[in-house]
């Protein structure tokens, strides 16, 4: 055998691509994670200058909030911060040693990734220890149920009061919506009776109501495993399943509100249109459509999922006209179920789902206005919605995801695309005046799915899993510095 170089040469060859590796790691990821964080501070100064000059951005305020975050500055650097950064930490490790080895079967892995669900979320929401609330000291992350003016567990008992049917043939009638509490009269009553039914299991307590929203959302882990290894393998399914369980915006606000139940049936029924149109199945898209009934029943924000699968199918017949009769008749069995469950609905009930609508813009537009008073605001409200968004999926995801971007255009990925079309088009729509990083927890698969894609794809052309875990570490980081410096309500 012959050798090229001799063996030293071979071995200092061998340091210098491992430092040059490391290099490029160091100088990449965490740099630009940094860059971005510079930018939207900056912009955070700009806006506050804005809006002190009289730009109205609803419920966020310049003399209060971090702008664009619907969140106020309050550090708390207590001793509760350890046990958060202990469990992050044995996470990563987790993720290492069991969650990311194939030779982990699925159903381990689901026991083990909503189990870690359910303590990272309740350990970082204990970032913020026992809060004082009439005299009585209550844990953290059952705070935000004790505000029932405000939330939908203070109207449980009107529900018990008049009769599921009656509430819900009544909901927009002014002798009932009145009584509900504000956010209640901004969303449609499945809320409600989601609490109702779990104070019907487990007594309507505190613990219970929070219990019951941590355990639902939970569920949300199957079908975002699901879809991404049937778009894009195993490795990118278990990728995005660690990354969506750290991402910042959704452990801080599934655990302690009810945005996250909101979020399950929208992400349900995102898979179950891929199935359908990946497999021409009617039974998929009639589960499609019932999805999004139950969705919507919910919360309104569910109207993003049909603007979605109305632009996939769009760039189905743009990009790959042999599947567009598939989507197309899958879109309509999903539209003609999701009828079909209202009507039954009414029929049943004589609940009327665009009377609760039109009470809830109206009582929306009479907190935030419509966002379009002036072409200025318009622009402002949409920029700052699309930001404050990416600040809240977590700024490690929103670099990788931009990096993404040009790719996914040049590899025509429809689901992809769609997202992004998608994404624009609902921020620059008017139908949100900020705390979207809380209202669009339902959007997390669409980025955390092409964020594993990517990682996956730089992991196998460095031979190296060191980019994923530079992206989960500086989450960690980001979710428990949010939550340890912001007072974000829920």
């Amino acid at each position: 055998m012959i050798r090229l170089f001799p063996k030293d040469d071979c071995r200092k060859m061998k340091l210098n691509n491992q430092r040059n590796r490391f290099i490029n790691y160091l100088e990449s990821i965490p740099i630009q994670c940094l860059g971005a964080a510079i930018f939207f501070w900056i912009y955070h100064k700009f806006l506050v200058y804005l809006m002190m000059d009289g730009l109205n951005l609803g419920a966020v305020k310049f003399d209060s909030h971090v702008a664009p975050l619907y969140a106020e500055p309050q550090p708390n650097l207590s001793l509760w911060v350890f046990p958060a950064l202990i469990i992050l930490a044995g996470f990563v490790l987790i993720c290492r040693k069991i969650l990311l080895r194939q030779a982990t079967s699925r159903a381990r892995f689901f026991a083990i990734s909503i189990l870690s669900f359910l303590v990272i979320g309740i350990s970082v929401a204990m970032i913020d220890g026992y809060q004082e609330v009439d005299g009585q000291h209550i844990p953290a992350f059952l705070e935000p149920y004790t505000r029932t003016s405000l939330e939908y567990y203070g109207d449980v008992p009107k529900v018990d009061a008049v009769g599921v049917e009656s509430f819900l043939r009544d909901y927009a009638k002014p002798e009932l919506f009145q009584t509900l509490s504000l956010h209640s009269q901004t969303h449609p009553p499945g809320g409600i009776l989601f609490l109702w039914m779990a104070s019907k299991c487990f007594g309507y307590s505190l613990l219970s109501a929070a219990l019951a929203t941590i355990c639902f959302t939970s569920i949300t882990v199957i079908p975002i495993y699901w879809l991404a290894k049937d778009l894009y393998g195993e490795v990118v399914g278990r990728y995005a399943t660690v990354l969506f369980l750290i991402m910042p915006n959704f452990v801080m606000f599934t655990t302690t509100s009810m945005d996250g139940p909101f979020s399950v049936f929208p992400m349900v029924s995102v898979y179950l249109f891929y199935k359908a149109t990946s497999t021409r199945s009617t039974l998929y898209a009639a589960l499609t459509g019932i999805s999004l009934g139950f969705g919507m029943f919910m919360t309104f924000s569910t109207v993003f999922i049909g603007l979605f699968f109305g632009v996939v199918t769009l760039l189905t017949l743009m990009m790959d006209r042999k599947r567009f009769k598939g989507v197309l008749t899958a879109l309509f069995i999903a539209g003609a179920a999701f009828t079909g469950f209202y009507l039954l609905m009414f029929a049943l009930t004589r609940f009327n789902l665009l009377d609760v609508l039109m009470a809830a813009i109206e009582k929306d537009e009479n907190l935030m206005g419509t966002g379009y008073e002036s072409i200025s605001r318009y622009f402002h409200v949409s920029i700052a919605n699309l930001f404050a968004f990416l600040i809240g999926i977590g700024i490690p995801i929103t670099i990788v995801w931009s990096n993404q971007t040009p790719r996914m255009f040049r590899r025509r990925d429809i689901y992809a695309i769609g997202y992004f079309i998608s994404l624009l088009v609902i921020a620059f729509s008017t139908l949100y005046t900020m705390e979207v990083e809380r209202i669009w927890l339902f959007m997390a698969p669409f980025v955390v799915i092409p964020v594993a894609k990517y990682l996956r794809d730089l992991c196998d052309d460095q031979r190296s899993t060191s980019p994923f875990y530079w992206v989960a570490g500086l989450l960690c980081l980001q979710l428990t510095l949010f939550e340890a410096t912001l007072y974000t309500y829920w």
